[in-house]
């Protein structure tokens, strides 16, 4: 029974990993982008349109890994890769117009965190121009074993 709460603990504790890919501009064709890149479950954002933090600045052509949060980043990445490697010749010409961006997210839940971009996957992002944004967010649980509740706002925990 103690090895099936402490599993249960580890896979809370595990990174949960978002993964995605944005092609940013101004007066985009997001159609002939979504055709070119051969998918429909892009998301799309037109200048101008209204959103929760104000109407966006620019055109945003958004793909989102599908893949559950809790697997490795690696498998978000691969398959990112398996998007974007057949298409590497237009996302180059691309880049020269619009801003080509990955963003990987994490949010860790340990006291110790790493993790690893493999070189194919810079590779990759490189050769087509693209930017790598990070977004880590630590979330440490204040019900850990062993740690003193930390205190709020306020002075209280």
């Amino acid at each position: 029974m103690l090895n099936i709460a402490s599993e249960n603990e580890d896979s809370k504790r595990a990174p949960r990993c978002h993964v995605g890919f944005s092609i940013i501009g101004t007066s985009l064709d997001l159609d002939a982008i979504s055709v070119a890149l051969n998918t429909r479950s892009a998301a799309t954002v037109r200048t101008g349109d209204k959103r929760a933090l104000g109407p966006a600045l620019q055109d945003t052509w958004t793909l989102s890994s599908p893949i559950e949060s809790m697997k490795p980043l690696e498998e978000h990445l691969h398959w990112l890769r398996q998007q974007l490697e057949p298409h590497v010749n237009y996302l180059r010409g691309l880049s020269r117009v619009a801003k080509i961006r990955v963003h990987v997210g994490l949010t860790l839940s340990r006291d110790q965190n790493g993790f690893a971009i493999t070189t194919e996957s810079i590779h990759l992002f490189s050769s087509i121009g693209a930017f790598i944004q990070l977004y880590i967010i630590c979330d440490f649980d204040d019900d850990r074993p062993g740690q003193a509740a930390r205190p709020v706002a306020g002075g209280r925990p």
